[in-house]
């Protein structure tokens, strides 16, 4: 559930579950230190997997939506992995270190994608490792942090000691350590400690579109502007689903895709529940992650109809929605 470390720096308002640490703090305040201040979030819902072998990268570039040749030293980039009907099992960071790949992702899609890659590398000198270390993010970082001067202001892929330090955007460094590493590293004195949530939050904010449980398989890269994300390559050879994907990229059919909301309501929001066109009270949207950012008031990320974006659209009567932000390209 959670480091024994870390058990000190819990507070009187710390909630847990299945995963582990997601809220240290009211929902309010985690946003706000995560938006403000040096915190540290413990990622206890992602996770690292170690790609090994001889043969990993042609078998991985045979998989994936991305090009791994468009994989730069030290650079990180956005990935989807597909069934042959082009609906997305997972979403993920690759990067390579030395000469190894390794996948960031949401821990409950790691058993499908898992079962999925060892079922199609058959022969191959191929091996996945789910990493053990813990996953933290950090953000705000100060530059009087012991590790700072070595990460802070790079987009490149790190090794410090036994810790492997990267970014997915600019102010969400991620790093998979220990705890000897941590304390050399990156704590100080003044260390907040914040659940997941907040980590979910940033995720959010910067329209990073993971693929949770409850929504494998539903979605083509183009539904959560995987795309737009520079997420998917349409110059490389086949992946599973990569007909379909294509298809619908040079016919222009993706009628939905991403987008930011916030909603105030007075009902509980979950991941579960579905945007609603008032006009024809018809279904327009499925949210994919969703955040409670204070008393009544939720952040999400969204698939959604791309003619709905300007009807007024609810989950329950009376709610308030407003669409924030869709993707960009090269946002």
């Amino acid at each position: 559930m959670i480091n024994d470390f870390f058990k000190e720096f819990l507070t009187k308002n710390s909630i847990m579950d299945d995963y582990g640490l997601k809220y240290n703090h009211n929902s309010m305040n985690e946003i706000d230190k995560a938006d403000n201040e040096y915190s540290i979030s413990l990622l206890c819902n992602k996770a690292l997997i170690k790609c090994i072998g001889k043969d990993v990268e042609s078998f991985l570039n045979t998989q994936f939506t991305n090009d791994l040749n468009n994989l730069k030293k030290n650079k990180i980039i956005l990935s989807g992995y597909c069934n042959p009907k082009g609906r997305l099992l997972s979403v993920f960071y690759i990067f390579q270190l030395d000469n190894d790949y390794y996948l960031y992702t949401t821990l409950d899609s790691v058993e499908s994608l898992l079962n999925k890659l060892n079922m199609y590398k058959m022969a191959l000198n191929v091996e996945f490792k789910l990493q053990k270390d813990i996953l933290i993010g950090i953000t705000n970082n100060k530059k009087n942090n012991k590790a700072d001067v070595q990460y802070r202001d790079t987009e490149e892929i790190k090794k410090i000691n036994k810790s492997i330090i990267f970014k997915t955007f600019k102010n969400q460094t991620i790093v998979s350590t220990n705890i000897d590493d941590f304390k050399n590293l990156f704590y100080n004195d003044n260390l907040n400690l914040l659940g997941y949530k907040a980590w979910d939050y940033l995720d959010t904010k910067n329209l990073i579109p993971f693929i949770k449980s409850s929504a494998i398989e539903l979605y083509t890269p183009q539904m959560v502007s995987l795309d737009l994300l520079d997420g998917v390559s349409y110059t490389k050879g086949c992946y599973p689903g990569q007909e379909i994907v294509a298809r619908t990229h040079y016919l222009g059919e993706a009628k939905k895709s991403l987008f930011q909301i916030d909603i105030m309501s007075k009902h509980d929001i979950d991941i579960s529940s579905k945007i609603i066109d008032q006009k024809n009270e018809k279904k327009v949207g499925d949210i994919i992650n969703i955040i409670k950012i204070a008393d009544n008031k939720y952040s999400c990320l969204c698939v959604l109809r791309k003619e709905s974006i300007n009807s007024e659209l609810t989950i329950n009567k009376n709610d308030a929605l407003k669409v924030i932000k869709g993707v960009k390209k090269n946002d």
